[in-house]
């Protein structure tokens, strides 16, 4: 082969080689523009409004019903991206985001273990992958999305029906551990989708501090939430460092002028103290209940199982104030103690709380049969004695 006919080849395999990457190169970028174009369609969708049902048969990824636990698996994207969602892979967490009607759902295939506009939550199942696919259960529409699901076995349909997505949402987190023997179990309510980002803070940081102090016999989880906390707790201490230097100093030298007699007192009340000291329960389980939701008033209750012991205590909440409400707040009578203890004879006057279905319920602990009463108030004494601002509660 002489060297002109080899020049030839070559070039005309370099030229086919070029036209080649050009070629991949402009479909990947059409690909990519697809994509885009794609994108911006599903983000101009319309979502329903609320009332509105969607209804899907034969969709790509078919839901799946389990008889046996009766529990329905949506396929993630179908049904997010079908309502007007959006549904994305974050490479940094390694997870999947679900962004819709103003809410950020981030799942982690395989486990329960979630994350609502950036609050650690808790699943109802873990979420699963089947034939590729991102499946979760059926409620955590209806939990966090105000969609009410329905599934017809027999027709293989699906329909959606979108509730008032302007409430705020009650999910949960949960805590689970042992120190040797003992065990606790702790379901914490977070609350998401308040108008106040702040407030909504403040409001979980308190219903936190309520769980941790029944758990507080358990160290390991005490010290667990500290560290997740760690970053924010290491400032504020420098702060309280810098601040408290000089009161600091003049601890230590008055702590120097303590005399033996103060020493053996210390020592005394310490043992008297070991001494009466309750024992630590073997058994701690927290959980909640949720009550009534609306944009403007919020109510559930907690139950706590101390070894078997049962207590309850109401939370109310009224969001546009910013304020726990009492039973003294909602009524318009000086005399409600009188009035409420017909019905519980030991009603405590600021325990209660407002059921979904507007009930206004009292909780009656009653510690020597360690459990606790929930008694339902008649409506016709609730519509006598309410403010009239809390009156549409149970209207």
């Amino acid at each position: 082969m002489g060297w002109k006919k080899l020049t030839v080849i070559v070039v005309a395999a370099a030229a086919m080689v070029t036209g080649a990457i050009a070629l991949s190169m402009h479909l990947t970028k059409q690909q990519e523009l697809e994509m885009e174009v794609t994108d911006q369609t599903e983000q101009t969708v319309q979502p329903p409004k609320a009332g509105d049902t969607t209804t899907w048969q034969d969709i790509e990824n078919m839901p799946i019903y389990y008889d046996d636990t009766d529990v329905l698996m949506l396929p993630v994207r179908n049904v997010v991206e079908g309502l007007g969602g959006s549904v994305k892979w974050d490479a940094e967490k390694k997870a999947t985001e679900i962004s819709f009607y103003g809410k950020r759902l981030v799942l982690n295939r395989g486990s329960r273990e979630a994350e609502l506009n950036g609050y650690a939550i808790t699943l109802e199942h873990e979420v699963e992958a089947i034939n590729g696919c991102l499946y979760v259960t059926a409620d955590a529409f209806s939990d966090y999305f105000a969609t009410e699901v329905i599934w017809d076995s027999e027709q293989r349909l699906v329909t959606v029906k979108t509730g008032d997505n302007t409430k705020p949402v009650i999910a949960g987190r949960v805590l689970e551990g042992k120190e040797g023997e003992r065990t606790f179990s702790a379901e914490i309510p977070v609350i998401v989708g308040l108008n106040d980002i702040s407030y909504e803070k403040r409001l979980n940081e308190d219903l936190e501090a309520f769980a941790m102090e029944h758990l507080i016999s358990f160290a390991d989880v005490i010290a667990a939430e500290d560290e997740t906390f760690g970053a924010e707790a290491e400032q504020e201490a420098e702060e309280a460092l810098e601040e408290t230097a000089e009161e600091a100093a003049e601890a230590a030298a008055a702590e120097q002028t303590e005399t033996a007699v103060q020493t053996e007192e210390s020592e005394n009340e310490t043992q008297k103290m070991a001494q009466s000291a309750e024992p630590q329960p073997k058994q701690v389980r927290l959980g909640f209940w949720k009550g009534y939701c609306s944009t403007d008033f919020l109510s559930f209750y907690w139950e706590v199982d101390t070894d078997g012991v049962l207590s309850a205590q109401g939370v109310n909440i009224d969001l546009q104030e910013q304020k726990y409400v009492a039973i003294s707040d909602l009524t318009t009578t000086e005399d409600i103690a009188s009035q409420l203890h017909v019905f519980a004879e030991r009603a405590d006057l600021n325990n209660y709380y407002i059921s979904q279905q507007k009930e206004w319920i009292l909780l009656t602990n009653d510690a020597q049969s360690g459990t606790y009463q929930a008694v339902t108030v008649p409506q016709d004494l609730t519509g006598r004695i309410w403010k009239e601002k809390y009156l549409l509660f149970i209207a």
